[in-house]
């Protein structure tokens, strides 16, 4: 009988560690999409930030991300996006999923 409860219980466990790296790998390559095209549009001749558009693209694509920092910096020939983040964990991996996405794009000149 108990070990017919852990088995399950493990069994539980393994598919919300599952479930919790597939979702860690979703939001990754959203953020990473978002990033890349906040960059190149800021990387335009004369472009504002995109930082704005970055944040509105994260809030309708993920709006459950838990936590996030975006830092731009833009260079004589370079616009860098770099956005650290950190994802609800579930399962085995608790809340240990996130990490970090630098983007960088060319600046274009006339």
């Amino acid at each position: 009988m108990l070990s017919g409860v852990v088995n399950i219980a493990m069994a539980t466990l393994v598919t919300l560690t599952v479930l919790g790296l597939a979702m860690a790998g979703f939001y990754s390559l959203a953020i990473r999409d978002a990033a890349i095209d906040a960059a190149s549009k800021g990387a335009r001749y004369q472009a504002p930030s995109q930082q704005d558009f970055f944040l509105r693209r994260l809030d309708i694509s993920i709006p459950e991300l838990a936590s996030f920092d975006v830092r731009e910096r833009r260079f004589q020939s370079l616009n860098e996006l770099t956005v650290t983040f950190s994802l609800p964990g579930l399962g085995l991996l608790g809340g240990l999923a996130g990490g970090e996405i630098r983007v960088a794009a060319a600046t274009e000149r006339l």
